[in-house]
């Protein structure tokens, strides 16, 4: 799980609050730790708070979870390059300090204030499969997909484009048809240092090249699958404020976050 509680100056961000980021962390780390089968998760922050961890760490704790927190000094180019900068040097940095990601170990990553709704039934479908992402509305073959359901993709590819201009001023990205998201997906250690590790350091936001960008040209030719059942995302993007798919965490996920605060 990605998180950055302070923000400060990145551009393209519309949830700056850090008490309101921090209340979204609070609640997808609740929904994670009480709603799905996951045992480890890996919680990396890098604008160095000094939130204590430890209630959170206990309630995981509590429901038989390990929650390894990582906190570094590390979303200063953030600031520059812009948000998918800063997210790509999270993950650089939980690779080589987390006790828990050695080069055998597949793992799902999750931008840390989403939750997924449906991530037992995703983790046991995906359950033999090691790298997959979310492949752009160009990689589907429609032909294989019912009319209705093809209508649907069309529909949400166009309102996140939408979203994605609105976020940056109405200017196009580098390139709209290219792009991987960036927010869920699964990858083995190994596989991520050799292809992606280094991926966000392209990453320049002012001049429309994203993380998204970045990803999907270095995954190009590379082995890996796209999803075979939709996710349902719950929380709001950083980028837009608004709810990704609708979806927002119950009343008693946020009661129990406001008290974590």
């Amino acid at each position: 799980m990605t998180a950055t509680i302070d923000a400060g100056t990145t551009p393209f961000v519309e949830i700056k609050s850090q008490q309101e980021r921090l209340f979204e962390y609070l609640c997808s780390l609740i929904a994670w730790i009480k709603l799905t089968n996951i045992k480890t998760i890996i919680f990396c922050e890098n604008s160095n708070t000094s939130y204590d961890f430890g209630l959170i760490t206990n309630l995981a704790k509590n429901e038989g979870k390990v929650l390894e927190v990582l906190v570094f000094d590390g979303n200063h180019e953030a600031h520059q390059y812009g948000k998918g900068y800063g997210e790509g040097k999270i993950i650089e940095y939980a690779i080589n300090h987390s006790k828990n990601l050695n080069n055998d170990v597949d793992f799902y990553k999750i931008t840390g204030r989403i939750f997924v709704q449906n991530f037992n039934n995703i983790q046991q479908a995906h359950a033999g499969i090691t790298n997959v992402f979310q492949k752009p509305l160009t990689g589907i073959k429609l032909e294989n997909i019912s009319l209705w359901k093809n209508l649907i993709l069309i529909i949400q590819y166009f309102i996140g484009y939408l979203l994605f201009l609105k976020a940056r001023g109405w200017k196009g990205p580098y390139n709209p048809f290219a792009n991987v998201s960036t927010v869920f997906y699964k990858s083995n250690v190994s596989f991520f240092k050799k292809y992606l590790i280094n991926s966000y350091k392209k990453v320049n936001d002012k001049k429309l090249y994203t993380l998204e960008c970045a990803y999907y040209y270095d995954l190009l030719q590379k082995d890996f699958s796209s999803f075979l059942t939709d996710y349902q995302l719950v929380g709001r993007s950083g980028a837009s404020g608004m709810l990704i798919n609708g979806l927002d965490y119950t009343d008693n996920i946020k009661d129990l976050a406001k008290s974590l605060m």
